[in-house]
Parts: structure tokens; sequence; C-alpha cells
């Protein structure tokens, strides 16, 4: 597996890149795409007009194959957020109705529905986390009420990659007119995925992460039956058709997801984020996982064995390639703080998130990478640093 993922990767020398959950290195598949597109433009402008067009609806079918889904359910925007908000917004909720979430999602999920119930008047419900962050799924059974009108949550949660079961919350569908929308960023690209199988209603994402791919687009994956539930966030010419089309008083949006893309889109980083899809895809997404938490349970004994205190919120083996690492009285690094300036001073790449530390491989990481980092906390420095 390290001469599978790896060799797709062209990491500037000496750097150990374990902020995956953040900012992964892009794939050199992606980096392609982007010069292949720019120096078009710069030769070609307005000759490669129809092709650029084209290969944006190649990049939709890629993803939709990647997860599992009919390329009409797939519209992109410009970042996750803004897919959230296309929800959010749009969900017409009323003053007697809830949002269900956990107490830990990150801003970009978690501000738009806050915004929503403002101005609304519905109620936002905040799940109470588990220990060490953990979301065990029946603390949100428990807050289900007739009241409720949309389960919103993280698959995997960015600060201790605390999983939730997404199945029960599917169960509820059955007797209620719920929503059960997820924010898969910590999670696609890393885990195998269903759309048609999850049973869920919509699913937000973006490019970067565990995609391998530039920042700079979002994406949203929605039932067919729910596209024309919501009325578009954003409207432009392409709402309805194309940028070509004459203007009509009376022109109606598109009837699948792409009515909610209002025009000009994130061109080079759509089709980089396609093409990372096309390679994840070939490789095995389950085989990239299993590496992932290779490394992942690998770290995870050597901090242990150091005495550091890594989080547990999915049970004792890692099962998300996601740690969060704490010190004790007695570790060589003491706290916070002297952790991420060792880290900082060797090349290693991580994030300041939850209780500590957080520590995420990915498959194009090796074990070379790991004890590397096992050095730096048992205090011991890369020579010349």
């Amino acid at each position: 597996m390290d001469k599978d993922f790896r060799t797709y990767f062209a990491s500037k020398p000496g750097l150990i890149h374990l902020n995956n959950a953040g900012l992964s290195p892009i794939n050199i598949k992606a980096e392609a795409i982007v010069h292949h597109w720019v120096e078009r433009y710069r030769r070609e402008g307005m000759f490669c007009n129809d092709a650029y067009m084209e290969a944006i609806e190649e990049a939709r079918h890629d993803m939709a194959l990647f997860l599992d889904a009919e390329t009409g359910s797939v519209a992109f925007f410009s970042c996750t957020s803004h897919a959230v908000s296309q929800l959010a917004f749009q969900m017409d909720l009323k003053a007697d109705q809830e949002v269900l979430m956990w107490d830990q999602e990150y801003g970009s999920h978690l501000y738009p529905w806050q915004e929503a119930c403002r101005r609304s008047g519905a109620r936002l419900v905040l799940a109470e986390s588990g220990p060490d962050l953990a979301t065990p799924v029946e603390k949100l059974l428990a807050l289900v009420t007739d009241r409720t009108r949309v389960i919103a949550v993280s698959w995997v949660q960015f600060q201790t990659g605390a999983l939730t079961d997404l199945a029960p919350l599917v169960e509820l569908k059955k007797d209620r007119d719920l929503w059960i929308v997820v924010d898969g960023i910590q999670a696609i690209g890393n885990r195998p995925f269903s759309f048609k199988n999850s049973g869920i209603d919509a699913l937000v994402g973006g490019s970067h992460k565990w995609m391998t791919s530039p920042v700079g687009a979002g994406y949203l994956c929605i039932r067919p039956e729910r596209v024309q539930t919501l009325r578009p966030h954003n409207v432009g010419a392409q709402t309805f058709g194309t940028c070509d089309d004459p203007t009509s008083m009376v022109c109606v949006p598109k009837q699948d997801a792409t009515r909610f893309e209002s025009g000009s889109r994130s061109v080079l980083e759509i089709l980089a984020l396609g093409t990372s899809a096309r390679l994840i895809q070939t490789l095995g997404t389950q085989r990239l996982l299993q590496r992932s938490l290779d490394l992942g349970q690998m770290l995870a004994d050597g901090l242990d064995e150091l005495g550091y205190r890594v989080a547990r919120p999915n049970g004792p083996k890692v099962v998300t390639p996601m740690l969060n690492v704490t010190a004790g009285a007695a570790t060589p690094l003491a706290d916070i703080e002297s952790m991420s300036q060792a880290l900082k001073k060797n090349k290693i790449s991580h994030a300041r998130r939850g209780p500590g530390l957080r520590l995420s491989p990915h498959a194009h990481n090796n074990r070379e990478d790991i004890q590397e980092t096992l050095r730096v906390f048992s205090g011991k420095f890369r020579s010349g640093l």
C-alpha cells in the first residue's frame, strides 16, 4: 500500500503530513488536471468553453459514481458551508419545529443551521457529547420528538474522530417526515460510502482533506425526490438553463440538483475533485481506510507507551484515522504548547483541536512518518533541525 497511494504524491522533502483531516497535500493527478486546464485557458480562451463545460459534467458523473448516487443528485458549490446553507435556509422551517445536532459540530455545519433556526423561530437542539467527545447515537435518539424536522450530524467529528452510527437515525424516517442531513467532509475519501444504500436525504462535503484535492469546491448530494422541495438559495442564469440562454420571465428552475448552481463554478477545483474521486475509487476506498487505520493504531499504541493520553471516542480500537492526544505529568513533552512546538520544529503538520492535538494519518503516509513522529513525542528531534 505504501507504493500504491504514496506514489501519487510529490510532497516537499522533509515534511510529514499528519493533518490530513485539515489539509492534505494534493495528489499528482489532481495537480495535473489543474495545470492542463490552466494551459488550455491560456492558449484557447473561449475556444475551450464547450470542452470545460463537458469536463464539469464528467466530474459530476465521477463524483456521483464515487458516492454511489445518480448524476443528477450532485450539485457543486464553492465550499461545504454553501451546500449546507442551500439546505438550511430553504428547508422552510417553522417556529414549532426542531433541528437536532451534536454540541461539537464544526462551524461550517453548525452556523447555517443555527442562523436558519433564528430566522424561522425553529429550535436548535444540541445533543451532549459523551466522554472523549464520543457520539453514541442513543443520545440523539433520546432527543427526537414529534417536532424534530431535521437531524444534521457529521458522520465523523472533526476534533477526535468520533463516529456516529447513521442507521438508527435513518430508521426513524419510516414513521415521520424527517430529514437526515450528513456532513461527510471528515469521512468521504477515507470511508466507503453508498448514498443509495445509506437512506439519508442529503450529504455535504468538500474537495480537500481526505479527498486530497485543492481547497475551493463543495458539493451536495441529495435524493431526487427531495430536490424540488427546496427552492434554490442562490439564483442566476444557470438555475434555469445555461449562460447562453435568452432571458425569459416565465422560465422555471432545472429539475435536478443542478438547479442549485446559480452561475460560474470553481472549474479547476471541481475538475480536480472529480479526478481525485476516480483515483481513490480505482485504488479502493476500503484499502485506503485500512492503511490509514493501521497507521493510526501504530501511532496510538506508541503514544500510549510513552505515557500520553489518546482520546478514545469510539472505544479502545482506532476506527477513524483521527487521534487527539494530550500530555501527562510524566510525559517527555509536558503540555499542548510544548507538543505543538516540537512537532512544528520537526515539520510535522497537526492541528489544535478539542482537548489536545489532532493527528490524522492518511494512506499516503508510511510507517517511517509514524516512527519519526513518535521520536518527537519521546523528546528526540531529527538531526539538523
